[in-house]
């Protein structure tokens, strides 16, 4: 609908002389609807556009024979204009927040008028026997400053600036937006509706007390009072505009760059002022959370000088326990409260702040701060700062044992299986490649990997339940980890299927260790929650694992042995060939 009142208008009331219309808006209203709808659904937009264009230009235009080239060369134009404000940032576009966005919006409405008068004007000048270069230059200029003018407020209704004004106000707010805009809309009925005296610049004032008060939506819903006001009343033959002793034509472009005018000068300053409140707003939570922080302080902040030598330290060191207060640590050596294994990476850390002054740097260590003789552990950012006798260092520590226990809880999880206790399949692929890169480096070293999987498993779980056969697989894991040394490393790969990395193992060594396991698991019995006993069996592969033949490679053969020894009975254990 909008895109259609944008088209009749103009055609309809500006086309003086016969060509082209002297004002023309549809653009402003389609590029930026383009350039906010996903590319897939231009061409149905596009096509509908170009339908509605060619029916008004047949009615009420330059006439059915040059209606389809003036729909088609409009919609064109359109997804030309809304193509450059999607490539350059809609959104920054709408702000005019800069002169680089203003010139951005001046180039892109130029341009694009600018390329589509050439065919435009000779369709004009075709169908209506007008001149070429006048239908071009009433083209290039309605087209330019009509998207100049209502570019930017398409863009903040389509982003939806007004919805998020509306729920964000409360009733008075509102009602002094409504005000402003009664009173926009009264000085520029004032001064249209007269002419007499030119007094252009008065609607600038109400739309910049509106664009103050209310902000960017107050300075777009200003300006579309003008422009409507404004436009009603020059095509009319009122206001300050028909003073100028011109055509009829040249008004009506000079109203199309007096508005500009208006846009580019008031939406910026909107813009800015938005810039101002949030920049305000920032200060003001800033400044909130300072006092916060600074009232209800539980870091420990110490300065201390270049040597090491605590010379203040705050009274909430209490809090790490031990007994420590700020006045027995005072005058103490800052390395001496630090774990011995964390002294070194401490003294590197205070020499990289002592030579970028200024710089904040941080650094994770275990003080020895508590009770607990493990310590705690301890996050500290500290920065150099100048003085006339040469630098102090400013430190403010804090407690993350809590955080550093959570993220050894994440890691430990990320790492296990949760049924069975053991490594997971990442953690042993991530174990077997680091050996097989050993073996590379040393090519004597060798080792195995076996892979197990508990024959018939799936008939336990069917004929006695789940719970059944979750208890099968912790007791497998059991009677693995007795069966294998410290060093060796079982995990559980998924599902009822095992595996076990045997370093400096040869294959014969690697075969009684499985065959050992093997046995004891055929053994073993558990019990189902009705007491019944159940008993299971296990396959196995062992393949060699060496510089020659890294995991993948390991992997498959021991695969493939598991295979074979299911495939000939079960129950028994095959080495690779």
């Amino acid at each position: 609908m909008g895109f259609l009142l944008a088209t009749v208008g103009p055609i309809a009331f500006t086309r003086f002389g016969g060509g082209v219309a002297c004002l023309w808006l549809a653009t402003a209203v389609l590029g930026p609807y383009l350039a906010s709808l996903p590319l897939r659904r231009w061409p149905v937009a596009m096509l509908a556009a170009a339908l509605a264009n060619s029916v008004v230009t047949a009615i009420v235009g330059v006439g059915p024979v040059a209606a389809v080239p003036m729909g088609i060369m409009c919609a064109l134009e359109s997804a030309l204009f809304g193509w450059y404000l999607r490539a350059r940032d809609t959104e920054g576009a709408a702000t005019l927040a800069s002169f680089g966005q203003v010139g951005t919006l001046i180039a892109a409405s130029a341009g694009v008028s600018i390329i589509s008068a050439f065919p435009g004007a000779g369709v004009a000048a075709w169908a209506t026997t007008t001149p070429y270069w006048d239908n071009w230059f009433n083209w290039a200029a309605g087209h330019t400053l009509g998207a100049i003018t209502l570019t930017p407020i398409m863009l903040l209704l389509l982003r939806g600036d007004a919805a998020a004004w509306l729920r964000e106000t409360d009733r008075a707010e509102r009602i002094e937006a409504a005000f402003l805009g009664v009173m926009v809309s009264a000085v520029a009925i004032l001064v249209f509706a007269q002419h007499v005296l030119p007094l252009l610049f008065l609607p600038i004032l109400p739309v910049m007390m509106a664009t103050f008060r209310v902000g960017r939506i107050g300075a777009a819903i200003s300006i579309a009072i003008v422009v409507l006001i404004a436009t009603v009343m020059t095509l009319r033959g009122e206001g300050p505009i028909s003073l100028i002793d011109a055509s009829a034509a040249f008004r009506v472009q000079f109203l199309q760059f007096y508005l500009a005018v208006v846009v580019l000068t008031v939406l910026p300053a909107a813009a800015d002022l938005r810039r101002r409140k949030e920049i305000l707003d920032r200060l003001a939570i800033s400044e909130a959370r300072y006092r916060l922080v600074s009232e209800n302080a539980t870091d420990v902040v110490l300065t201390m000088d270049s040597a090491g030598t605590i010379n203040y330290i705050s009274p909430s060191v209490a809090l790490f326990g031990g007994g420590y207060t700020a006045e027995t640590l005072t005058g103490t050596n800052v390395v001496d409260l630090i774990a011995p294994e964390d002294q070194a990476r401490m003294r590197e850390a205070y020499r990289a702040a002592i030579e970028q002054p200024g710089v904040t740097h941080m650094i994770e260590y275990r003080g020895l701060l508590a009770v607990d003789p493990q310590g705690v552990w301890l996050e500290s950012r500290f920065r150099t700062v100048e003085t006339r006798q040469g630098f102090d260092m400013v430190c403010a520590i804090r407690d993350i044992s809590k955080r550093k226990l959570a993220e050894a809880e994440l890691t430990l999880a990320a790492s296990t299986d949760p049924l069975t206790g053991l490594s997971n399949r990442r953690v042993f692929n991530e174990a077997v490649d680091a050996f097989a890169a050993t073996a590379l480096l040393d090519p004597p070293a060798a080792g195995c990997v076996a892979i197990f999987d508990i024959d018939n498993f799936k008939a336990i779980n069917d004929g006695f339940g789940h719970d059944a056969g979750d208890r099968m697989l912790r007791r497998f894991a059991a009677i693995a980890i007795d069966a294998t040394r410290s060093n060796d490393l079982v995990a559980r790969l998924g599902g009822e299927e095992f595996a076990i990395l045997l370093p400096d193992t040869s294959s014969a060594q690697a075969m009684l260790v499985c065959d050992r396991l093997r046995e004891a698991f055929a053994s073993t019995v558990i019990h189902d929650d009705g007491g019944v006993m159940i008993r299971a069996t296990v396959s196995a592969g062992v393949a060699g694992i060496s510089a020659d033949q890294g995991r993948e490679a390991a992997m498959r053969a021991a695969d493939g042995a598991l295979y074979h020894a299911k495939r000939t009975g079960r129950n028994r254990l095959v080495l690779a060939g």
